[in-house]
Order: C-alpha cells, then sequence, then structure tokens
C-alpha cells in the first residue's frame, strides 16, 4: 500500500494541470456540500441536547379543518397552537401518559438596579416541572417547587450562567439575593449550567426563569375567557408509545368538549402533540434545508461527473504507459488497485481543501440564515460532520474513480503497443461514456438553474412590491412600560407620557420627525382590531371589525405615508375636541363603494368623523396584502404601550443615544426594547427569501461552471483525438471554418441532449419548490430560457478554445507525423 501511495501522488505530481482542475472541482463540491450538511444537521438532524430527547413532545390546540376548507400548501399540517390556560390545568390533572408536564410563557422583565439604567431581560415563566421534563437542574442552588405556584410565594427565579456572569460577575453567594424587577424583587434560588437553554439555540436566549401562576380568572371557564398563550412541553412516560399519548389527549379532548360546550376555545380544536424537535424546527424549516441539501448535493454529482471525465481524459495519455506494466506481468487486480489509489489519494487532497472552504462557509452562512431558524449557534464542523466528509470523501473517490480504473486496467497491449497509435484502445465505449457523462452534467446543471431562476423571479416579485411608506432613515424602538390590569378596572392612559416623549424626540438632533404607534407597527406582525360599523351601512359592517391603530399626529409623515384625500391629524385633536379618524384606501373601498367617506361618520370606540384616507400599508409582511385600517389619534385614545418612529436626516442608528435619554426622562424604569431600523425589519422579513435564492443561485452558478469545464474537457478530448483525421480534411481542402463547425457541432448535440433531459427533469422537479416561492409560476418558461440561455453561452465558451486548436493543425505537420 505505502508503494502504492507514492505512485499515487508521483503520478498525480507529474499531471499539474489535471491535478489542479480535478482539486478545483472537488474542493467546491465537496465544500459547498459539508458546509449546508453542517447546518441541515445542526438545525434538523441532530437530536435536542437533553437526556432521551425522543420522549419530549410539544403539546398544544389544534383546529380542526372543516370538510371542503381550501388547504394552505405552505401551512404545516402538525403545527400546533399556543393552550387556554384552563386546558393545560385539565390535561396536566387528568393526562396519565406523561412522566413530567410543564406550562412555559414566553415574556420579559426590567431589571433596574440603583444607579443603574433598566435592562431588558428575556425571562419565561415556567410551572415546576419544566426542569424535571427536560431532566435538568441547576449547578448553583435549586429550581423551584410546586410551592412557589402560589400567589405570594412566586418571586423567585432561577437564572442563567450568561446572566449570572455578565450581570453579577459570576457572584458564587448569588442564591438568596434578591434581584430588583419591574414586579417586584425575587430571590436567586438557582443558576443553570452554561450549556442549558431553552428554547434550544435562539438569538437571544433566556436568562431568567420564574414559577408560572394562573391567576383567578385562568382557572374558571367561561365565554369571556380570551388567553391563550401557554405552550407546553412533557415527557412521556417509560414505554407509552407517541400513538397512546395522543389517543389519551383525545379522550380528555371529548370529555372536556361535552363538559363544557359554551367554551369557545374548544371549538372545532382539538389537543395535541408532536415530537418536541419536530415542533422546535417546525415542517417548513426542515422542508427547505432538505430541498438545499438536495440542490448541493447535485453540485457534488456534477463535480464527481466531471472529475470521471478528467480521469477518462487522462486515461488515454497513460494507455501506454499502463499496457508496459501490464505486458511486463502486473496483474489486472494490481493495475485497479493503484488506479483506484489515486483517485482516492485525489479525493483525500481534496477534502482537506474542502474542509478549509467549508469552514469558510459555514461563517458566511451562520451570518447570512435567517435569524428566525432554530439552532444556529449550534451549527459547527464537529466531530460528527467530519466523520460524515470523510465517508463523503470515500464514496466521491470511488464514484468517479472507479470505471476508468476497471477500463484501464484491461488494456489491449496488441494495440496499445503499436508504436504511434494514438488512443487506439479507448474505443467507441470510452467515447460514449465520456458523451454521458457530459449529458448528465449538463441535465443537472439545468435543474439547478431553473430553480436559481425560479428563486431569483420570486424574491425580484417580493421586492417590487410597494410597502406603502418609505423605509429608508427610519429608526424604530418598542417602549412597554408595566401596567397593572389586574383590579378589574382600566388604569390611568399613558397617552400624556408618551404625547411629551414624541415632542422630546422631535427635539433629538438629526430627528426630521417622530412619533408613536399603539396597536401595531407597520412590518411588526402584531394587530388590534375593533368593532366597525357605518351608520346606514349595516349590510358592510355587521358583525365587521377593522384593524385599528393610535397614533401621534406626525405617524404619516415620519413614515412617508402618502395621503390620498383629507387631512392628517393634528396637535389640535385633542380629548377635548370632536373625536376623528383616518382610514386607509383598503376601508375607503370596503365601506365606501363608490362614495367619498370624507366627512362621514363611522363607530370605532364611539363615533368619529373620517377626516383623512391614506395609502395602504403592509402591516404583517410584504407577502400578506393590505386590509382594511383605521387610524385613531392618541390624544382621544388611551395607550399604555407603544413603539417609537423617527425619521432621520442621516444615518438612524446615530439616533439611538437621544432616543434612549428621551425615553429615560419620560419613563425612567422602561428601558429601550427591540431598536431596529425599518429596513432591517424589512431585511429580516425577506431574509429567508434572500438566502434561498443566494444559496440555489450560487448552487446553479457551480453547476455552470463545473459543467462547462466538462464539456471544455471533452472537446480537447475530441479534437486530441481527432487530430489525424482534422490533418487530412485540411489537406483534402476543408477550411478553418468548417473545422470550427464540426467541433461545435459535436459539442452542440452533447449539450442539446443535456438541455432536453434537464428540462424534462426541472420540469417534474420544479414542483417540489412550490411552496417555497411567492407569486411565482414552477413552469415559468422564462426561467427555463434563463437556464437554457445560459448553458449555451457557457458551452459555446467552453467549446471555442478546442475548436480555435482543431483550426489550428497544420496538415503538413500532422500527415508528416504519421
Amino acid at each position: 500500500m505505502r508503494d502504492d501511495l507514492k505512485a499515487a501522488f508521483r503520478a498525480l505530481r507529474s499531471s499539474k494541470t489535471f491535478t489542479a482542475v480535478a482539486l478545483g472541482v472537488l474542493t467546491l463540491g465537496i465544500g459547498a456540500t459539508t458546509a449546508i450538511f453542517s447546518v441541515v444537521d445542526a438545525v434538523v438532524i441532530r437530536g435536542l441536547p437533553f437526556d432521551e430527547h425522543d420522549r419530549l413532545v410539544a403539546m398544544g390546540q389544534r383546529r380542526v379543518p372543516k370538510p371542503g376548507a381550501p388547504v394552505n400548501p405552505a401551512a404545516d399540517p402538525q403545527s400546533i397552537g399556543s393552550l387556554a390556560p384552563q386546558n393545560y390545568l385539565d390535561i396536566a390533572a387528568q393526562q396519565q401518559v406523561f412522566e413530567a408536564i410543564a406550562a412555559v410563557a414566553g415574556g420579559a422583565a426590567t431589571l433596574r438596579e440603583p444607579g443603574g439604567e433598566p435592562e431588558e431581560i428575556r425571562t419565561q415563566r415556567v410551572s415546576a416541572g419544566f426542569f424535571a421534563v427536560l431532566r435538568e437542574q441547576p449547578v448553583i442552588g435549586r429550581a423551584f417547587t410546586t410551592e412557589h405556584e402560589v400567589d405570594g410565594q412566586h418571586r423567585v427565579a432561577v437564572i442563567s450562567d450568561g446572566l449570572w456572569r455578565r450581570r453579577f460577575g459570576a457572584d458564587p453567594g448569588i442564591v438568596g439575593r434578591r434581584i430588583p424587577l419591574d414586579a417586584g424583587a425575587f430571590e436567586v434560588v438557582g443558576v443553570m449550567g452554561p450549556d442549558f437553554q431553552y428554547p434550544v439555540s435562539i438569538p437571544r436566549p433566556t436568562e431568567m426563569w420564574i414559577p408560572y401562576v394562573p391567576s383567578p380568572e385562568e382557572r374558571v371557564r367561561n365565554k369571556q375567557s380570551y388567553s391563550i398563550y401557554l405552550q407546553s412541553i412533557a415527557r412521556l412516560k417509560p414505554g407509552i408509545a407517541f400513538s397512546q399519548a395522543q389517543a389519551n389527549l383525545d379522550q380528555i379532548t371529548g370529555s372536556l368538549t361535552s363538559q363544557y360546550p359554551d367554551y369557545p376555545h374548544n371549538k372545532d380544536t382539538l389537543f395535541a402533540i408532536r415530537p418536541l424537535h419536530d415542533h422546535v424546527v417546525g415542517a417548513r424549516t426542515a422542508q427547505w434545508m432538505w430541498m438545499l441539501l438536495g440542490a448541493v448535493g447535485i453540485v457534488l454529482v456534477i463535480a464527481c461527473a466531471n472529475v470521471a471525465n478528467l480521469l477518462l481524459a487522462r486515461a488515454t495519455s497513460r494507455e501506454r504507459e499502463v499496457g508496459i506494466r501490464a505486458a511486463m506481468g502486473a496483474g489486472r487486480w494490481h493495475l485497479l488497485r493503484q488506479l483506484m489509489v489515486e483517485s482516492l489519494v485525489l479525493a483525500a487532497v481534496g477534502t482537506v481543501l474542502a474542509i478549509l472552504v467549508a469552514w469558510w462557509g459555514v461563517g458566511v452562512i451562520q451570518r447570512a440564515i435567517p435569524d428566525g431558524v432554530p439552532r444556529i449557534s449550534s451549527i459547527t464542523l464537529d466531530l460528527r460532520v467530519l466523520l460524515a466528509v470523510a465517508a463523503l470523501s470515500l464514496g466521491t473517490g470511488l464514484l468517479f474513480g472507479i470505471v476508468p480504473a476497471v477500463q484501464l486496467s484491461r488494456p489491449d497491449l496488441t494495440q496499445t503497443l503499436k508504436e504511434g497509435a494514438r488512443g487506439a484502445s479507448a474505443g467507441h465505449s470510452r467515447r460514449r461514456l465520456r458523451s454521458a457523462l457530459v449529458v448528465i452534467e449538463v441535465a443537472l446543471a439545468v435543474v439547478l438553474l431553473v430553480g436559481a431562476a425560479l428563486f431569483m423571479g420570486s424574491f425580484r416579485v417580493l421586492m417590487r412590491i410597494d410597502p406603502g411608506f418609505k423605509p429608508d432613515h427610519v429608526l424604530t424602538a418598542s417602549v412597554q412600560p408595566r401596567v397593572d390590569f389586574s383590579g378589574g378596572a382600566q388604569p390611568p392612559s399613558l397617552s400624556p407620557q408618551f404625547l411629551e416623549l414624541v415632542d422630546r424626540l422631535s427635539r433629538v438632533p438629526g430627528v426630521t420627525a417622530a412619533s408613536v404607534v399603539s396597536g401595531g407597527m407597520p412590518m411588526g406582525g402584531s394587530t388590534s382590531m375593533s368593532s366597525f360599523t357605518v351608520p346606514g351601512r349595516a349590510d358592510l359592517t355587521a358583525g365587521k371589525s377593522i384593524k385599528n391603530v393610535r397614533v401621534t399626529p406626525e405617524f404619516h409623515r415620519a413614515l412617508g405615508v402618502p395621503l390620498i384625500r383629507g387631512r392628517l391629524f393634528e396637535a389640535t385633536d385633542r380629548e377635548s375636541t370632536p373625536k376623528v379618524v383616518i382610514i386607509n384606501e383598503s376601508a375607503a373601498k370596503q365601506y365606501f363603494p363608490g362614495e367619498d367617506p370624507i366627512g362621514r361618520t363611522v363607530g370605532l370606540n364611539g363615533d368619529r368623523t373620517v377626516v383623512g384616507i391614506v395609502g395602504d400599508v403592509y402591516q404583517h409582511s410584504l407577502e400578506a396584502a393590505p386590509v382594511a385600517e383605521a387610524y385613531l389619534p392618541v390624544a382621544q385614545s388611551p395607550i399604555f404601550s407603544g413603539d417609537v418612529i423617527v425619521r432621520t436626516s442621516g444615518d438612524p442608528n446615530l439616533a439611538i443615544p437621544g432616543v434612549r435619554a428621551s425615553v429615560l426622562a419620560v419613563l425612567p424604569d422602561v428601558p429601550l426594547r427591540s431598536v431596529r431600523t425599518m429596513e432591517d425589519i424589512i431585511g429580516r422579513q425577506i431574509a429567508q427569501r434572500r438566502f434561498n435564492m443566494m444559496m440555489l443561485g450560487l448552487f446553479g452558478l457551480l453547476g455552470l461552471v463545473i459543467s462547462a469545464v466538462g464539456i471544455y474537457g471533452v472537446m480537447a478530448y475530441v479534437v486530441s483525438q481527432r487530430e489525424r483525421e482534422i490533418g487530412v480534411r485540411m489537406a483534402l481542402g476543408a477550411t478553418r471554418g468548417s473545422v470550427v463547425t464540426m467541433v461545435l457541432r459535436s459539442a452542440s448535440v452533447l449539450v442539446l441532449a443535456g438541455l432536453a433531459i434537464g428540462g424534462v427533469a426541472a420540469w417534474y422537479l420544479s414542483a417540489a419548490a412550490k411552496t417555497f416561492l411567492f407569486r411565482m409560476d414552477v413552469n415559468d418558461p422564462r426561467a427555463f430560457i434563463t437556464a437554457i440561455a445560459a448553458l449555451v453561452v457557457a458551452a459555446i465558451a467552453a467549446s471555442v478554445i478546442p475548436a480555435r486548436r482543431a483550426a489550428s493543425v497544420d496538415p503538413i505537420v500532422t500527415l508528416r507525423s504519421e
């Protein structure tokens, strides 16, 4: 074996051009595959970092689809929603299949120690069974127990290792220390280990867990119950199958539906579980991860076919060498083994280079991948990935090396040893094989390029949508004061404070307009709905509600929302003046068809006069069409929280210190949360589509380049094998142009065959991408035309050099050498 390795390295060093090209192709193919596999492994394949994670389930409510109702192909049919607290309490009391069960409710708290600025801490309210479900315990102190799930006894907290080190300097005496939160002082009873995180690997991890204590209202069922916010996790008992657990929940569903027929949140719903791993990842994320792995797998197959073609071409020049060795007594197994060792050495060196490329690629992917993808921080080239790469290296070495090695290891000695018999033993079978490999490369490249064109077209359609406002130079931030609604009566409105805040914000250097919005910032995803009536038009408004937001006068100017008719809010629209409302174009068309709404009276939190119509704004995302929306002035509507919006003359991030100082001056115990520019918000919403477009575009480009290399290699081989024939043709009067045409015709036959096969394959495979495209037909002819045109141009470019070489053959020199 040592001699075979030495011979392999010697042979590869003697063919520097071949070795460089082959290593380049393998490095790109294996490197890209390794990088994407590391992402898929971390996000989809790898289990959760908990003991016996396969017994962990998520539990929630799932709506039962009505017969004949349309099905959203992009929706996850196994998804589960949140639980009403009443349902969780009954399930926890009646279930018989879980070893432990816990409620989880996300949230945030404000931490402010004397003399320090308030800081937002991401928290979770969890029941005492939370730590038992995950089989995790604090490394310092202890977890809280059911004794703390009582109002008045619940002011205890378990904190994360990160918070303990960052905020408390890793104080070993932290247990028993009381930390001031906006809900009161909480005693630290434990510190989790540095590796613990739940939810798993999210961009902004949870830093504190406090007891979940249901309110008295959440312990009883009535028609006014409206809270559905709990997540639930559980651990199956040993020996309990998933189907048995679901059957138990089905029994509980039927029992509660019969016992509480008027409870609104149990109608047309059932309680369901799904593996916690699947719940964390989500079916849609898993689908597009597998899609990316499949696409990069095609790149790898193209690379293997290309290297196999290069080996076949190189085999022609080595036939005499192999023939001589066979004539001197070398057996076929010895020849085959040495040739396969060369292929495996080539694959191994390519893999080492590919790991470097993958290491760089993983860093790029981590920065580019959307924030919503779970477990991003765990993406790494760990031992699992490296072992997979080793297996991949062995597989690729065998894949691209076996056929050339088998063919070359059985030479025709009579033909091979003839003086001047160049390539005689190659035969038609080898030429057909090389041509077939090129056809396969072109066909697979067509599939990649069609996919890339579809995703690019979909992204282009998305980016052409006008959001209804101008997102440039706009800074946003959330201001969420803690307000106690437990007393039954509505607490005093914070509208005066927010109006004062806007006045301060407008004086921050660089700010040209400032506003506060409550009830749903554009592109924010939140919604506030209220009943809406138009006197005399009950046919249009009966049972209807409208999205409504409360804004300060400069809101539309700050965002650049166009005024269609009427006027915008003014400082004179106060609590003591007649109540007014502004509606968007969709509301005007829906509730006032063919009429002018200006001056009309509508019912929205009391009677109001429509004073203006503004353009539609995309409220949730660019993919969700605007709906009817109404704007109310903050001075005439009580608000208790809001989002700050400021437009600046320069970089909006430069205004952050002034915005933070303004908020602290008006609301000294409230931290500034979710500080982002509006362009960042839109960028995050389109991040997945941009990422998919970039990845498919990159894979398509790699497939195109590698295929072009393959076409060039085959045509260069054809020219070298037909050099004598070309010389004879030119001696008999063939022109250089006719020779070039002959070579290009040979290339066109292979390319057209690949285009035809690839086009049909892409036509059928493109349906798999349907759920990932936005307003784009999977069989859009423009995508196919773009892919075919790109490959035709690449094929022509790859064939020109061999064609010109053929045209430069000197017939006198060629005939003289015979």
